[in-house]
Formats: structure tokens, C-alpha cells, sequence
């Protein structure tokens, strides 16, 4: 009875971390600056599962679901970044309320819909590179 509740408990272990792939790559601009925060998130084409990994201040990431770098299942991937792109806000002593925001990238890689970024993934990826762009020129008078 003893062997039987060691195998039912261990066997789920083995097979769950056995399909995980490592990815590891950077991020960064078009010019070839390092993105230094933020998080990188790939999605499967069902929409069901998501693993992330955060972008380190050296550029790097490593994916993983519940944790960076446990890696992620072989299959093809929409990929979006996160934390870019910020707003901060508050209310002041005097009661007036402020915010700032900090638009570094375009924002059009912060949703799998428009990033217009996907990678298929089917063994150990080592050095996979993530480009995006800075944010649009806006329109001057």
C-alpha cells in the first residue's frame, strides 16, 4: 500500500515537469537599447495558459508559469510585454489629485492582439531575441 501512495504522488510530479521547456532571451528596442523592467508574457493559441518572465535591468528574461525560468510547454505562442508602460497617480496634501505617466514603448506590444509577436517553441530556446519599438512620434502644431 505504502509503494502505491508513493508512486500516485510522485508520478504527477515527474510527467508535470517533464513536457517544461527553458526559454531564456532579451529585450529591447529597435536601436539596440536593453529594456531594463517590465515583464515578458507568452500565450497560447487557445487563450487557456500563460507563463511570464521578468525582464531583468541586464535586458534578460526566463520564462516560466508560476515562477521564472520553470519553463513552458512546446507549442506556438503570442507574446506581449508588461509594466513598460506606466501611469502613476495621487492626491496631493492640498487635496488635488496628479498623475504622471511614462511611455517608453509602443503600446501596441502590450496586448497578444497587436504585438504583432508570436514564436514557436519546441526545444530549449537559449538567446531569443524580443525587439519592440518606441512609441509613435506624436503630431506637433
Amino acid at each position: 500500500m505504502k509503494r502505491w501512495l508513493f508512486f500516485a504522488m510522485i508520478l504527477p510530479m515527474i510527467l508535470g515537469c517533464s513536457n517544461k521547456i527553458t526559454v531564456d532571451g532579451t529585450v529591447k528596442f529597435s536601436d539596440g537599447e536593453l529594456l531594463s523592467k517590465g515583464s515578458v508574457f507568452f500565450g497560447d493559441a487557445a487563450g487557456t495558459h500563460q507563463y511570464y518572465g521578468a525582464i531583468q535591468p541586464d535586458g534578460t528574461f526566463s520564462l516560466g508559469g508560476l515562477k521564472d525560468g520553470e519553463g513552458i510547454p512546446a507549442g506556438t505562442y503570442s507574446v506581449w510585454l508588461s509594466g513598460i508602460n506606466f501611469s502613476d497617480y495621487g492626491i496631493d496634501e492640498k487635496g488635488k489629485s496628479w498623475s504622471t505617466s511614462s511611455v517608453i514603448m509602443d503600446p501596441r506590444f502590450e496586448k497578444p492582439q497587436t504585438s504583432g509577436l508570436s514564436f514557436d517553441i519546441q526545444a530549449k530556446t537559449t538567446g531569443l531575441e524580443i525587439t519592440v519599438e518606441r512609441p509613435p512620434a506624436r503630431g506637433g502644431r
